[in-house]
């Protein structure tokens, strides 16, 4: 009889998503226990799903994510990064992907001040004269710009940091059976 009212609890979960202040009342006491194992497991989840969007470039995500311009492809190629993956030249953006927990939360984020960018998109404004010193600190040739005239690069959005339906339900599911079996 317990193996059925479990799958009946377990049921009823899924289908109402936590929804009822019964479940979420039943969630908080049991994370209040100070057991955050169930938090690490979400935790690293999401991390292994960001993973997978980022080698997967975003076909995962059911919409793929727009090809680099020819200049930076030319660029990449001049450097020795070409071929290579889409926001991958180095591996700094993958590698910086960290998860954490705590009693009552779980997340992933990075600390890389581009990332947003890159998952976000936008316009990067940039000076001529920021670009004069950045070729003459490199020892390349530059010639001094008159004015300070600005220059702008658009970044597409190429979003890395969002689950897809199939990881929710992960997530689902292991709350569910933390909630039901207690493992």
């Amino acid at each position: 009889m317990k193996k059925q009212q479990t799958k009946i609890k377990a049921t009823y979960l899924m289908n109402n998503e936590f929804n009822s202040p019964k479940v979420i009342e039943l969630l908080k006491k049991k994370l209040s226990g100070g057991d955050k194992t169930l938090m690490a497991s979400i935790a690293e989840t999401i991390r292994v799903s960001v993973l997978k969007n980022i080698e997967t470039e975003g076909q995962r995500l059911s919409k793929r994510w727009q090809k680099l311009s020819p200049k930076t492809i030319g660029g990449r190629k001049k450097k020795g990064y070409w071929p290579g993956k889409i926001l991958q030249r180095t591996g700094q953006l993958k590698r910086s992907i960290n998860s954490s927990y705590g009693g009552n939360y779980a997340q992933v984020s990075t600390n890389l001040i581009y990332a947003a960018i890159h998952n976000y998109g936008g316009i990067i404004h940039r000076t001529s004269l920021k670009t004069f010193l950045r070729k003459k600190r490199e020892g390349k040739e530059a010639k001094q710009p008159e004015t300070n005239k600005m220059s702008s690069i658009r970044i597409p959005a190429r979003p890395f940091m969002q689950l897809i339906s199939g990881d929710l339900e992960k997530i689902k599911s292991k709350i569910v059976r933390e909630l039901t079996d207690g493992r």
